[in-house]
């Protein structure tokens, strides 16, 4: 099935509403490793459907699993009754007009030879190695790959066909000495699970799990924060979860009324790229056939925009951004690829620029959405005294606000992690409040 067979199935129907319909097949593997031994695989295969439907200023939406275009004729004539009798007043009054570039897509052809006992045979080679190292107790690793054919199409006419694959690999390892036992993770993403170092990603995991070893509580005072490229990935990605449009009508977030005014520090340079190389993020179209685009975010410490769908912008008086991605179950906000433009400066040289600080690892804390304000636990982590590193530390909270953290962010690390489609260096905050025993 492809977005031209929607097209056809949608004007056929010659029913008096609009409809947009999304079809997403999705082939997907995953496989899991704890403790050196292979606990479990699998493999789905699904085709779905998500059909919009707005009947006089009604709508409504309807996801379904299909297997022929017969089926999707059935949801059309079921999002269309559902319209009518129960449809939604508060919604958008129309769907995409705007065509869009086509690109290559982000598919990897290797993707569809990948076979399970590959993937499997890179894992325990990773594990068998990382179980080598001193004091390492548990590896546990998980990975999955898949390869999505997404299709779509309105009754405006607009269709679009999409083709993408998608491979990942987490590990979680355990230290132990003595009765003390310390945690280290990391991740990686790419198009292929062959686009994977899986030694080096295990490896890596396993250090901090061992460096942990022997950490204590960090003293109370105001400093300086280093934050990992992963630390600085989960800030930005809530950061950019704030320019949420329709988060912003409903006024749940704190960046409401701060378009074009100063939410950073000039050397924040926040973009979306709608096509990085081989990342598993590219669109050229978003899932309500809007066109995407590479656009700043923040700029010379300026917010350029919020990121809007078809509803938001029309609920707001803005245009579509090209940023309406959702579920099977309802419509929301996300994007492409964030990127955070690095600095020149070396992990081992911020180090060196801290009088007093904390260097985050790790932590498992998110803002208040609200509000900006952030309580985190130092979950992994170092404390700095005259830019020398004295010790794990463990049982110490930092706490700031985001736009404040934003705005104090002094010093821009050169070495970039890309995890869940954002892409960002470590970085110095300075005037953070930390909180030890």
């Amino acid at each position: 099935m492809d977005s031209e067979s929607i097209l056809r199935a949608i004007r056929r129907t010659k029913l008096d509403a609009e409809f947009d319909v999304r079809i997403i097949e999705d082939h997907s593997s995953s496989l899991s490793i704890e403790r050196g031994e292979f606990v479990g695989g699998q493999t789905n295969v699904g085709k779905e459907a998500n059909i919009r439907c707005l009947y006089k200023e009604r709508s409504s939406s309807v996801h379904l699993s299909i297997n022929s275009i017969e089926d999707l004729k059935l949801g059309i004539i079921r999002s269309y009754k559902l319209a009518k009798t129960l449809g939604s007043e508060d919604g958008q009054s129309k769907f995409s007009m705007q065509k869009h570039i086509n690109k290559p897509n982000p598919f990897s052809k290797k993707i569809d030879t990948v076979k399970n006992y590959d993937v499997l045979s890179m894992m325990l080679d990773a594990q068998k190695e990382a179980s080598n190292l001193e004091h390492i107790y548990s590896v546990n690793i998980f990975s999955g790959y898949s390869h999505t054919n997404l299709c779509a199409a309105n009754s405006n006419g607009i269709n679009g066909d999409w083709k993408g694959s998608s491979a990942f690999l987490r590990a979680e390892v355990i230290a132990k000495e003595g009765a003390e036992q310390t945690t280290g993770s990391k991740g990686a993403e790419s198009i292929d699970p062959y686009g994977i170092d899986f030694d080096d990603v295990v490896i890596k995991a396993s250090n901090v799990a061992s460096r942990m070893l022997g950490a204590k509580s960090a003293p109370t005072f105001k400093g300086d924060l280093l934050l990992s490229p992963e630390v600085s990935n989960l800030i930005f990605g809530e950061f950019v979860s704030a320019m949420n449009g329709e988060d912003i009508l409903k006024k749940r977030s704190f960046l409401i009324n701060k378009k074009d005014q100063v939410v950073a520090s000039k050397l924040i340079k926040l973009r979306e790229e709608n096509w990085l190389k081989r990342s598993p993020y590219n669109r050229q179209f978003d899932d309500e056939l809007i066109p995407t685009s590479s656009k700043d975010l923040v700029s010379n410490g300026l917010l350029r925009t919020y990121l809007h769908n078809i509803y938001s912008a029309e609920k707001t008086g803005e245009i579509p951004t090209g940023n309406g991605f959702f579920g099977l179950d309802g419509s929301s906000i996300d994007t492409t690829n964030i990127v955070l433009k690095a600095g020149n400066v070396k992990t081992e040289d911020l180090i060196s620029r801290i009088k007093k600080g904390i260097y985050m690892l790790e932590t498992g804390d998110s803002p208040n959405m609200a509000t900006g304000d952030l309580s985190a636990m130092v979950m992994n982590g170092y404390y700095i005294e005259n830019g020398e590193i004295k010790y794990p530390v463990k049982e110490t909270m930092v706490g700031v606000n985001l736009l404040d953290l934003m705005k104090n962010v002094s010093v821009l690390g050169s070495e970039y992690v890309g995890l869940d489609g954002i892409f960002t260096p470590a970085l110095i905050v300075n005037n953070v409040q930390v909180s030890g025993k």
